[in-house]
């Protein structure tokens, strides 16, 4: 588990992050007779395409090649053996984890239900069959805060895809908060499928939420093999990644129940990438703020300029109203006086003949 300080912390940012979409649902009276959020609000405004409401969690998808320890490390953060593991190719889809009230599967058509934002992944033809969502009630750590997306685990060779995987994942990188490339020391390390997915994703703008670990360090026990494997690692990456000046490769493994046989000097930066998850939960946090702000500004502007357009017709209509009643008396006086000149001409006349 996490420090009570880390726990309080995770605490709040969730609690942060439901008020603000409860905000977005339901306003400052969720649940009154009436109520209606800013979403509703921005609708009726005509601002649909503008305003959107913020997820309650963050979103981290992990990559890297098959074998490389993303499943499991999923299943330690969250405390829970969700996600399956083993030598065997276990990740031929996506699959998501996320925290809930009960524990619960679900595949495809409802994986894009209670995830709306996914909707867009059907167009991928072949992968609703292999989209499935884990939903546990795991508090651990920061994971009330986290969805994770398990991909794939990507091989070279024969290896047949239901679904076009590099594009799926790019598609999925447009809609996560965070991206976590392992590398696996052990034999597919430099995967040319791997290496081709990091460089696509160094040429787009997910640049700054790209972190890399090499995962299973304690697999390689001699510490010149593991310098030899990060060499190689980062040797290949190099001409894929676009700030390879800044590049840093920490190496990380999973606690085990005993430690007593493993070497202390194997460096474990382990906390490093749990780090990176609880840093990308408070950007989140002050992203979804300034959005906040910055959305009720919008509406706020929005509506001022309604009342000032309702305030310029009700005066056009009040200048029309005005004129067209000084036109209709206009017209009712020369009527009168119309009348009042055919009753004198009538008048004169009638005297004309009885004289």
């Amino acid at each position: 588990g996490t420090s009570g300080a880390g726990e309080v912390i995770a605490s709040a940012s969730e609690q942060v992050l439901k008020r603000i979409n409860e905000l977005y649902s339901a306003g400052l009276s969720a649940g009154a007779p009436g109520a209606i959020g800013l979403k509703g609000i921005a609708d009726a405004l005509g601002l649909a395409k503008q305003i959107r409401k913020p997820r309650k969690k963050i979103s981290v998808m992990i990559v890297g090649n098959h074998s490389a320890g993303k499943s499991s490390f999923i299943n330690w953060y969250i405390g829970e053996r969700v996600c399956k593991t083993g030598v065997a190719i276990e990740t031929r889809g996506f699959i998501l984890c996320t925290s809930g009230r009960r524990r619960e599967t679900l595949t495809g058509d409802a994986t894009i239900r209670y995830f709306d934002y996914l909707e867009g992944l059907g167009g991928f033809e072949g992968l609703l069959p292999n989209l499935f969502t884990e939903i546990t009630t795991s508090k651990e750590r920061s994971f009330a805060c986290v969805d994770f997306v398990d991909t794939p685990g990507l091989v070279d060779g024969d290896m047949k895809y239901p679904f076009p995987v590099k594009d799926s994942i790019m598609w999925m990188a447009d809609h996560v908060d965070l991206i976590l490339v392992f590398f696996d020391p052990i034999g597919q390390a430099t995967c040319k499928r791997t290496m081709e997915v990091v460089e696509q994703l160094n040429n787009t703008h997910h640049l700054e939420k790209i972190h890399y670990f090499m995962s299973k360090a304690d697999e390689v026990l001699d510490e010149r093999d593991r310098q030899r494997v990060l060499i190689q690692i980062t040797q290949n990456l190099a001409t894929r990644i676009r700030n390879s000046h800044a590049f840093n490769l920490p190496t990380f493994y999973l606690p085990h129940e005993d430690d007593g046989g493993l070497p202390c000097s194997i460096p474990n930066a382990i906390e490093d990438v749990c780090t990176e998850i609880d840093k990308a939960i408070n950007q989140t946090v002050q992203k979804t703020l300034r959005q906040l702000r910055a959305d009720c500004a919008t509406i706020q502007a929005s509506i001022a300029q309604r009342r000032q357009q309702d305030a310029a017709n009700r005066q056009d209509n009040a200048g029309r109203t005005t004129r067209g009643a000084l036109l209709a008396a206009g017209s009712l006086l020369a009527l009168l006086l119309l009348a009042a000149a055919l009753g004198a001409r009538t008048a004169g006349a009638v005297c004309a003949l009885g004289e």
